[in-house]
């Protein structure tokens, strides 16, 4: 793939202003935190992620009143998710707390390789698309440490994507496709399916599509496809489109993964600061985990409420 616009920036390298450069951040007092890391009382802490998390843009992005350390942020992170969901697992390990870092990797690097490995800016996507299930529903991006240069994170709205599309390519993203699923499962199929453009929701990496086409037995993409594809990527690679958020360290961002694109430009670690360390959940919303359990609770019952006999 060639390098984008966004692959090659980096921090004063002057980013495209699109919708908008940066977000008032919200504000989380001391006491705040504190109360969360205490198992102290969390209902304003919760009222507040809540009310960020419904934002119209698709995301918000709150600042700590209290710098943590490596360590408590990382009880923040996760004690944080609990109260917007569950966290869901984000590799074939069941990690459900991830360090994002330079890992030395290239996106699409071998049988493992994930954006989240490399210091790679551009290729816009959604979190988890290759993952078995339903992709989560947002997440939660901590940071640690920032990089020396670039890094910045960059979001783009699917209805930006979607009233800009022409017709057919929204049909043809509306169809199945094959995502590899980056090392998952040796027993399991090696691509998940499922389609780009769906009801409420984009699910998107255009490498892992790529990559799951050249599986033995999965069909080559159509000269169709790859035009939708194409299309979509030019869109995604517009910088007139982005909304981009430098996040300082004590900063996080929580992004609704089903109506946003993000990535991120290219960076630079340096022997003289701390390497770059964001830290990622994934977060299933909690009123969806509660269907899901009902469903699943449904399903393991005969119609008459009785269980049902394993086959």
């Amino acid at each position: 793939m060639s390098e984008t616009p966004l692959a090659r920036r980096t921090a004063g390298a002057g980013l495209g202003t699109g919708a908008g450069v940066g977000t008032p951040r919200v504000g989380v007092d001391r006491g705040l935190s504190r109360a969360l890391l205490s198992a102290g009382d969390t209902a304003a802490l919760s009222a507040l992620l809540h009310d960020g998390a419904r934002h119209p843009d698709g995301y918000a992005v709150f600042a700590l009143e209290e710098r943590l350390d490596e360590y408590r942020a990382r009880d923040f992170v996760t004690a944080a998710t609990g109260l917007l969901g569950a966290a869901l697992p984000q590799d074939a390990r069941g990690a459900l707390l991830r360090d994002v870092r330079d890992r030395g990797m290239r996106l699409g690097e071998g049988a493992t390789g994930r954006y989240s490995d490399s210091r790679d800016g551009g290729n816009l996507h959604t979190d988890g698309p290759h993952m078995p299930g339903e992709p989560p529903d947002r997440f939660l991006l901590y940071c640690v440490h920032q990089a020396a240069d670039g890094g910045e994170l960059v979001l783009l709205h699917r209805d930006a994507l979607t009233e800009r599309l022409s017709p057919d390519a929204v049909r043809v993203l509306g169809e199945p496709f094959h995502f590899d699923r980056r090392g998952g499962d040796a027993w399991a199929e090696p691509t998940v399916v499922r389609g780009v453009l769906t009801p409420g929701r984009i699910s998107y990496l255009r490498a892992y599509i790529t990559i799951g086409h050249r599986h033995p037995h999965v069909p080559d993409l159509t000269a169709e496809q790859l035009a939708a594809l194409d299309e979509l990527d030019s869109l995604l690679d517009d910088p007139r489109l982005w909304r981009v958020e430098r996040l300082s360290p004590g900063e996080f961002v929580v992004v609704d993964n089903r109506l946003l694109c993000h990535g991120r430009t290219a960076f630079r670690d340096t022997p003289e600061e701390p390497r770059r360390l964001m830290l990622r959940t994934w977060i299933r919303e909690a009123a969806r985990t509660d269907e899901a359990r009902t469903r699943e609770a449904r399903g393991a019952q005969g119609d008459n409420g009785a269980p049902r006999r394993a086959n």
